[in-house]
Protein backbone atom coordinates (compact mmCIF):
# COMPACT_ATOMS: atom_id res chain seq x y z
CA UNK A 1 0.00 0.00 0.00
CA UNK A 2 1.43 3.67 -0.95
CA UNK A 3 1.93 5.65 1.93
CA UNK A 4 0.42 8.73 -0.12
CA UNK A 5 -2.04 9.04 -3.23
CA UNK A 6 -2.88 11.21 -5.58
CA UNK A 7 -5.64 12.70 -3.76
CA UNK A 8 -3.42 13.40 -1.44
CA UNK A 9 -1.12 15.27 -3.41
CA UNK A 10 -4.33 17.31 -4.32
CA UNK A 11 -4.99 17.95 -1.19
CA UNK A 12 -1.36 19.43 -0.54
CA UNK A 13 -0.81 21.38 -3.43
CA UNK A 14 -3.62 22.30 -5.19
CA UNK A 15 -5.21 20.56 -8.10
CA UNK A 16 -3.57 23.48 -11.04
CA UNK A 17 -0.54 22.17 -9.42
CA UNK A 18 -0.74 18.71 -10.11
CA UNK A 19 -2.05 18.77 -13.52
CA UNK A 20 1.24 20.66 -14.26
CA UNK A 21 3.40 18.06 -12.81
CA UNK A 22 1.51 15.38 -14.21
CA UNK A 23 1.79 16.20 -17.60
CA UNK A 24 4.04 14.14 -19.95
CA UNK A 25 4.05 16.21 -23.18
CA UNK A 26 3.64 19.87 -21.27
CA UNK A 27 -0.04 20.59 -22.27
CA UNK A 28 -2.23 20.43 -19.29
CA UNK A 29 -4.39 17.42 -19.11
CA UNK A 30 -8.27 17.85 -18.15
CA UNK A 31 -7.22 15.41 -14.98
CA UNK A 32 -3.86 14.41 -13.47
CA UNK A 33 -2.13 11.61 -15.37
CA UNK A 34 -1.95 8.78 -13.04
CA UNK A 35 1.02 7.12 -14.07
CA UNK A 36 3.50 9.84 -13.35
CA UNK A 37 1.90 10.43 -10.00
CA UNK A 38 1.97 6.73 -8.86
CA UNK A 39 5.74 6.58 -10.02
CA UNK A 40 6.87 9.18 -8.47
CA UNK A 41 4.87 8.18 -4.75
CA UNK A 42 6.67 4.80 -5.34
CA UNK A 43 9.89 6.30 -5.54
CA UNK A 44 9.50 8.45 -2.39
CA UNK A 45 8.15 5.35 -0.60
CA UNK A 46 11.26 3.38 -1.56
CA UNK A 47 13.23 6.67 -0.11
CA UNK A 48 11.48 7.26 2.78
CA UNK A 49 12.03 3.21 3.74
CA UNK A 50 15.55 2.94 2.83
CA UNK A 51 15.96 5.31 6.28
CA UNK A 52 12.69 3.85 8.23
CA UNK A 53 14.07 0.32 7.56
CA UNK A 54 17.00 0.21 10.24
CA UNK A 55 14.37 0.95 12.57
CA UNK A 56 10.78 -0.05 11.72
CA UNK A 57 8.86 -2.69 9.82
CA UNK A 58 8.43 -1.70 6.29
CA UNK A 59 5.94 -1.07 4.89
CA UNK A 60 3.91 0.82 7.69
CA UNK A 61 1.21 0.09 8.25
CA UNK A 62 -1.20 1.90 9.16
CA UNK A 63 0.44 4.59 7.67
CA UNK A 64 1.31 8.04 10.07
CA UNK A 65 0.04 11.24 8.30
CA UNK A 66 3.62 12.52 8.92
CA UNK A 67 4.67 10.05 6.29
CA UNK A 68 1.83 10.78 4.19
CA UNK A 69 2.99 14.09 4.13
CA UNK A 70 7.01 13.42 3.47
CA UNK A 71 5.70 10.75 1.03
CA UNK A 72 4.19 13.41 -0.73
CA UNK A 73 6.88 16.12 -0.49
CA UNK A 74 9.01 13.41 -2.12
CA UNK A 75 6.79 12.69 -5.03
CA UNK A 76 6.26 16.82 -6.10
CA UNK A 77 10.11 16.66 -5.76
CA UNK A 78 10.43 13.31 -7.91
CA UNK A 79 7.54 15.39 -10.28
CA UNK A 80 9.32 18.30 -10.89
CA UNK A 81 12.81 17.38 -12.36
CA UNK A 82 14.02 15.91 -15.03
CA UNK A 83 13.29 16.56 -19.08
CA UNK A 84 13.03 20.75 -18.93
CA UNK A 85 11.83 21.02 -15.78
CA UNK A 86 13.59 22.70 -12.88
CA UNK A 87 11.75 22.20 -9.36
CA UNK A 88 11.44 25.54 -7.28
CA UNK A 89 13.68 26.38 -4.02
CA UNK A 90 10.50 26.10 -1.91
CA UNK A 91 10.42 22.24 -3.69
CA UNK A 92 13.86 21.94 -3.48
CA UNK A 93 13.94 22.51 0.59
CA UNK A 94 11.02 20.82 1.44
CA UNK A 95 13.37 17.59 -0.32
CA UNK A 96 16.16 18.54 1.92
CA UNK A 97 14.11 18.90 5.16
CA UNK A 98 12.26 15.66 4.51
CA UNK A 99 15.43 13.85 4.26
CA UNK A 100 16.90 15.15 7.21
CA UNK A 101 13.88 14.13 9.14
CA UNK A 102 14.30 11.24 7.54
CA UNK A 103 17.96 10.87 9.03
CA UNK A 104 16.96 11.96 12.21
CA UNK A 105 14.38 8.83 12.68
CA UNK A 106 17.25 6.27 11.15
CA UNK A 107 19.34 7.69 13.42
CA UNK A 108 16.93 7.69 16.33
CA UNK A 109 16.83 11.60 17.67
CA UNK A 110 13.41 11.46 16.52
CA UNK A 111 10.83 9.16 16.94
CA UNK A 112 8.06 8.08 14.49
CA UNK A 113 4.60 8.41 16.89
CA UNK A 114 2.28 5.54 16.24
CA UNK A 115 4.63 2.94 15.24
CA UNK A 116 6.56 0.35 17.09
CA UNK A 117 10.17 0.14 16.22
CA UNK A 118 11.82 -2.92 16.00
CA UNK A 119 13.72 -4.02 18.95
CA UNK A 120 17.39 -4.67 17.60
CA UNK A 121 18.76 -7.53 19.71
CA UNK A 122 23.17 -7.56 20.08
CA UNK A 123 23.31 -10.26 22.19
CA UNK A 124 25.61 -13.18 21.11
CA UNK A 125 23.40 -16.40 20.98
CA UNK A 126 25.15 -19.66 22.49
CA UNK A 127 24.30 -23.00 22.62
CA UNK A 128 25.22 -25.86 24.56
CA UNK A 129 26.27 -29.24 22.58
CA UNK A 130 28.15 -32.52 23.09
CA UNK A 131 31.59 -32.34 22.70
CA UNK A 132 31.83 -34.20 19.19
CA UNK A 133 35.46 -34.82 20.37
CA UNK A 134 37.45 -34.37 23.50
CA UNK A 135 40.78 -33.43 24.73
CA UNK A 136 43.74 -35.81 23.08
CA UNK A 137 43.26 -38.68 25.32
CA UNK A 138 39.80 -38.55 26.89
CA UNK A 139 38.16 -39.81 23.67
CA UNK A 140 40.93 -42.84 23.43
CA UNK A 141 43.21 -41.18 20.69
Amino acid sequence: MPYATAQDMIGRFGETEMLRLSSVDGDLPETVNAAPVAQAIADADAIIDSYLRKRHGVPLSPVPQVITRASCILARYELSVGGDREPPDQVKEGRKDTIAWLAKIADGSVTLEGTTPIVATSAAMTQDRQRMYGRHGEDGL
